[in-house]
């Protein structure tokens, strides 16, 4: 039977995670769509990332 409990590597990414949106540290989803729907294009663009300057 498999184990529904969380590995230890993936529990800690995700404590990270919800750290990190607590101090407002996210990305708006408009970049996310804007990247996602540039997947497999010509102008394919980079993952959007956190930048200090956008820091709540």
């Amino acid at each position: 039977m498999e184990s529904t409990k969380p590995n230890t590597k993936e529990w800690q990414q995700t404590l990270d995670a919800l750290e990190s949106v607590a101090k407002g540290k996210v990305i708006a989803a408009k970049e996310v769509h804007e990247w996602l729907n540039s997947w497999g294009t010509d102008n394919e663009l980079k993952a959007p990332t956190f930048k200090k300057d956008d820091e709540i």
